[in-house]
């Protein structure tokens, strides 16, 4: 079928597409307007709904609040007054008459002065007697809330507020404090306060709420304190959805209640943790929200009609001047067949406009390149005058400009190994590569400008272009021949010898930069490879001592003592790049490596070793038959380097393994303190780098990482094994904070702190119910 449609459409006219399209554009927008209005509409009674819970919650919250902060202001009061601490510690007894008599009566006075109504008993629980303002004196196991006070004797955490019906035959709220008021073991005794639990109710009460409505409090339990409902005071959430809503808010807020879905708005307490919940049920808003969608979609049906005579009016108009346009074309002698359409023929016309347009650009475009790089190779070769060069230019667009030019050559190492190595293909890939990233890097310049060649196989001539030859562009463009040599040694699996002339004027001079070039390249057979080269590093550093080539080769004999090969390697490649400012002739360059690998030999020798373990071969002899200073820079840092060393490392290797073990303990005995590594580093008598390095040698961890793991491990036990509050946890391992802690502890455990106490809490009841049912 759909098949069928797409092939109709295909053969309907254009006429006939483009009213479709026009119907499509118009009836798109109308049912994307009643499809938004409609959401909107229902998010609008939803809000509504929330927003007017949200204000008879906090209303209600309040009230509760100022309700509870009176009760807990009176039950401090009487705590905390002396009559009250010395009655409770001598005992309700003829013996002390005037205490008890003056503790009654402060008592009638808390009742008397106070707004809410509420009775009041005094727990003596060191003496098993409760005083009531209601029912007397009396024996503790005669008191009515008698398991609550045996409860309270044996541990007491802090001030109590018991909701109505948590106990048998407890229709009151239990508000309780001990005396004395603070306590450090044991208390003397308690202040009850009881509160009649319709005053919690009345506040719920008052509000009218209209059918299919409901507003419970809660305790921090999930108990029902107060609601409309009075059966429904004291019981536990049922409800799967309502419990799941009221331990995460951030979940869905519909949920189902005796099978009649509500919409649910939570208000919690920051006095008391208490609950606050306002319930709606759905159809009442569901109600509405159809009342206007019915509206918005007769009204978008409304506006459908009147696009659709407004499309189908603006095709006839706009497909007339096409239909003229058409017509004009066939009457050129390429009239269109019958019956066929007239877009169609004027397409057809423009795209064989277009197709041969695109192949002779295509063909233009394939000889441009080639036609440049000859321009170019007869600029370099001088066969071309300023006329020539400045038309050329006009009229293929050349970027190079200016009135000074330097010639910068980029010419392969070891070419021939380079031939042998790769495939025409891989070779020419490689070029080409090499040829953009340097045109790339001197567009980045926008004071010079540029043009690339080949020359000659391997290598890469730019001519640079400036207005001026002052020192900040001769600096510019040293800068950029050198960032060449470094990007190449970093991309590419080759190195290459960059070789820059003098700045030369007009363009009659820039044959004469080539050569000057190529002659610099004929000093890489002392230089080495991968170097550099401009005219001003031929000559003699004059002011520098030759003793700086001897102290190098002591810093490098220094670098193998303790080990450090980079460094040695590094001091190295400076003297190699400093040889050639002092030395000109290739023999005296050998007899310095000479001297330096004598200066190893007699380090060994000093330490007791046989140089002829590690030279099986006369590494004086090896050293001659070097050809340049690359393979005598790569055989001394692969081969004696790291051979020397490796020796002398052994006789350190003992000693690191025992200072790393000695590093360990000091962390296990110091977690709970400020550990840092540069504090562990001067305890041992070593650089940060330095333990840094031995400690990741040894153990296959950075440092830091050790420390976070072995911390995560001791919050796991003390998850696990005690009480301790996470605040405390995160304190004693020297975290800032709670949310720093709980942030690392979940990307080390997979689990927040919380989660994870919980997890295998619960899972050791489990465990010993499971062994129990096996016994």
């Amino acid at each position: 079928m759909a098949t069928k449609l797409a092939r109709l459409f295909q053969k309907t006219t254009f006429k006939r597409k483009l009213y479709l399209y026009s119907l499509l554009l118009c009836i798109a927008p109308v049912l994307l307007l009643g499809a938004v209005s409609s959401v909107i509409a229902s998010r609008m009674v939803q809000e509504e709904v929330d927003h007017n819970h949200q204000i008879i919650l906090r209303q209600i919250q309040l009230q509760v609040d100022h309700f509870l902060q009176a009760l807990d202001k009176a039950s401090i009061d009487l705590a905390n007054n002396s009559i009250i601490e010395k009655s409770v510690q001598l005992g309700a007894s003829m013996q002390h008459l005037d205490t008890t008599l003056d503790m009654i009566d402060l008592l009638q006075r808390q009742r008397n002065f106070s707004d809410i109504p509420f009775h009041i008993s005094i727990l003596y629980g060191n003496y098993g007697q409760v005083y009531s303002n209601r029912d007397g004196l009396m024996s503790q196991n005669d008191f009515v809330y008698a398991e609550i006070a045996r409860q309270l004797n044996a541990k007491y955490t802090g001030p109590v507020v018991i909701a109505p019906r948590t106990y048998p035959n407890q229709d009151e709220l239990l508000v309780i404090r001990s005396v004395p008021l603070f306590v450090t073991d044991k208390a003397d005794g308690f202040v009850m306060l009881h509160v009649p639990s319709g005053q919690l109710s009345s506040f719920v009460q008052s509000v009218r709420l209209g059918d299919g409505r409901k507003l419970l409090v809660m305790d921090d339990k999930g108990t029902v304190v107060a609601s409309h409902d009075p059966a429904e005071i004291g019981t536990r959430i049922n409800a799967s959805g309502l419990y799941r809503y009221w331990t995460d808010p951030s979940s869905a807020n519909e949920v189902e209640l005796d099978g009649v879905s509500y919409q649910v708005s939570m208000e919690r307490s920051a006095f008391n943790d208490w609950t606050y919940l306002a319930l709606t049920e759905s159809s009442l808003l569901t109600g509405k929200a159809r009342r206007i969608e019915t509206v918005t979609w007769s009204f978008a049906a409304a506006l459908l009609a009147i696009w659709i005579g407004i499309a189908l009016f603006g095709t006839n108009r706009l497909y007339n001047p096409i239909q003229r346009l058409a017509s004009k074309f066939s009457g050129e002698g390429r009239g269109a067949p019958n019956g066929r359409d007239g877009l169609e023929a004027l397409d057809s016309y423009i795209h064989h406009m277009a197709l041969t347009n695109d192949r002779l650009q295509h063909r233009l475009d394939e000889q441009l390149p080639y036609m440049k790089e000859t321009v170019y190779q007869q600029l370099l070769r001088g066969e071309m005058d300023d006329r020539d060069i400045r038309e050329k230019t006009e009229h293929y667009g050349f970027p190079l400009k200016g009135n000074w030019f330097f010639v910068c050559l980029v010419d392969l190492d070891e070419f021939g190994r380079f031939r042998e190595r790769y495939k025409d293909n891989d070779r020419s890939l490689l070029f080409y590569a090499l040829r953009k990233m340097c045109e790339e890097l001197c567009e980045q310049e926008p004071e010079l400008s540029c043009v690339t060649a080949s020359p000659l196989p391997g290598q890469v001539a730019i001519v640079l272009g400036a207005d001026r030859a002052d020192e900040a562009i001769e600096r510019k463009v040293t800068e950029l021949a050198a960032q060449i040599n470094d990007k190449v040694r970093q991309y590419f699996p080759f190195t290459v010898t960059v070789a820059l002339s003098r700045p030369g004027k007009e363009y009659r001079s820039i044959a004469e930069s080539y050569q000057q070039s190529l002659e610099l390249l004929s000093y890489r057979l002392l230089l080495g490879h991968n170097q550099f080269i401009t005219p001003a590093d031929l000559k003699p550093a004059v002011q520098q001592s030759r003793l700086a080539i001897v102290r190098r080769q002591k810093k490098i004999v220094s670098n193998i003592t303790q080990g450090d090969l980079e460094g040695a390697a590094a001091e190295l490649r400076e003297l190699v790049r400093d040889v050639p400012q002092y030395v000109q002739n290739s023999e005296t360059v050998l007899g310095l490596f000479a001297y330096l690998i004598g200066e190893l030999d007699m380090l060994l020798q000093d330490i007791g070793l046989d140089p002829k373990a590690f030279f099986p071969d006369d590494p004086y002899k090896e050293l001659y038959a070097k050809t340049s200073l690359n393979e005598v820079t790569s055989w001394l840092t692969d081969v004696i380097f790291p051979s020397v060393a490796g020796h002398m490392g052994s006789l350190r290797m003992s000693k690191q393994k025992t200072t790393i073990r000695q590093v360990l303990a000091y962390i296990h005995e110091r977690y709970d303190t400020d550990l840092s590594l540069q504090h562990v580093a001067d305890r041992f008598d070593l650089s940060p780098s330095q333990l840094s390095r031995l400690f990741k040698e040894e153990t296959g961890i950075h440092f830091g990482d050790y420390l976070i793991e072995y911390r995560m491990e001791k919050a796991k036990e003390f998850l696990v094994h005690t009480d301790m509050p996470i605040k405390d946890i995160s304190e004693k391992l020297c975290y800032t904070s709670v949310q720093n802690f709980t942030r690392i502890f979940k990307q080390i455990v997979e689990v927040p702190p919380g989660q994870y106490r919980k997890r295998y809490r619960d899972a050791e009841p489990a465990e010993a119910e499971h062994a129990s049912s096996d016994a």
